[in-house]
């Protein structure tokens, strides 16, 4: 630990709401390769934590806990979050999660910002997006690039001087 802070939390660590943890561990594990760490069952039999490390990084799961706030997107009747995950061959990944039960959104595609990306929802209603990074652009290079798609597919507002 340092400065308080668990070394294997070192930056942003998501935590999911899912309907069944269980299931949910199981299409992470297939879709993502996942390693389950920890599983906490409550009183009543729910799933209060989980972890798991996806790719080297942390990901915390729930089961629902309605009573104290606690929803998947499938009960809200969405997510305005995308998770984003960098892996090594993104339309192999891409695959796999859509055969482990992921819904396809957009299909591996080369972005502008030099990336093969693509986006899934898994069954529990969270958006991913899976990306492999090809070019490593500059900033001068990535704010040239998203000019000329804004000017090509007519995307607006522009930039005003830099990227988000």
């Amino acid at each position: 630990m340092t400065g308080g802070v668990p070394t294997e939390f070192p930056g942003v660590t998501p935590q999911l709401t899912v309907p069944d943890t269980d299931m949910a561990v199981q299409f992470y594990r297939e879709a993502f390769g996942a390693d389950e760490l920890l599983h906490n069952r409550g009183p009543d039999g729910r799933v209060m934590h989980c972890e798991l490390l996806v790719n080297g990084g942390r990901l915390l799961l729930h089961d629902e806990f309605p009573e104290n706030g606690h929803r998947s997107p499938q009960s809200l009747g969405g997510t305005a979050v995308t998770l984003h995950l960098y892996v090594a061959d993104v339309d192999g990944s891409f695959a796999t999660a859509v055969s482990a039960g992921a819904e396809a959104l957009m299909p591996p595609t080369d972005a502008f910002w030099g990336d093969r990306y693509a986006i899934i929802r898994d069954p529990f209603g969270h958006r991913w997006s899976l990306a492999t990074q090809h070019e490593d652009l500059s900033t001068a290079e990535l704010e040239e690039r998203a000019d000329r798609w804004a000017d090509a597919t007519d995307h607006r507002p522009r930039r005003s001087g830099h990227l988000p």
